[in-house]
């Protein structure tokens, strides 16, 4: 059997029909963040970001995702998507769009679920809960 080597991680804000658009004075449009009947914001003014970097994040998943296969030709990616809470913690994780493999995409939100020390999201200076989104990409090596 070989390991899977994750290649790319990256971590995406969540945007659905949950902003509003407004239009001022002048005509121009902009987006209002609006939060969901749970309470979580998916575009925040400031969105939620892992503090220690991309590079950091990449290595966490990598030294802490474990699959294998026995498919010489595998590669595929997982989208999990999650809320960010209030104290940085992460809940909810969930595959949005899937690898093809079961395994895989369980392991992803496994492990995406471990990832502690979220900066949270802010809107209007206060901080909320809000919805992030990490793409896990594998590549049989």
């Amino acid at each position: 059997m070989k390991y899977i080597l994750m290649i790319l991680c990256v971590l995406h804000s969540w945007k659905s029909d949950a902003q509003k658009a407004t239009q001022n004075a002048k005509g121009i449009t902009a987006s209002q963040p609006q939060q969901n009947a749970a309470g979580v914001y998916d575009a925040p003014e400031i969105k939620a970001y892992f503090p220690f970097g991309q590079d950091s994040l990449d290595h966490f998943i990598k030294r802490n995702f474990h699959f294998r296969t026995v498919d010489n030709a595998a590669a595929g990616k997982a989208v999990v998507v999650f809320i960010v809470e209030t104290d940085g913690s992460i809940a909810n994780a969930e595959i949005i769009s899937t690898s093809g493999d079961k395994d895989f995409d369980k392991e992803a939100v496994r492990v995406v679920k471990t990832i502690h020390g979220w900066k949270p999201a802010t809107n209007k200076g206060k901080v909320v809960r809000s919805t992030a989104m990490l793409t896990v990409v594998f590549n049989v090596r």
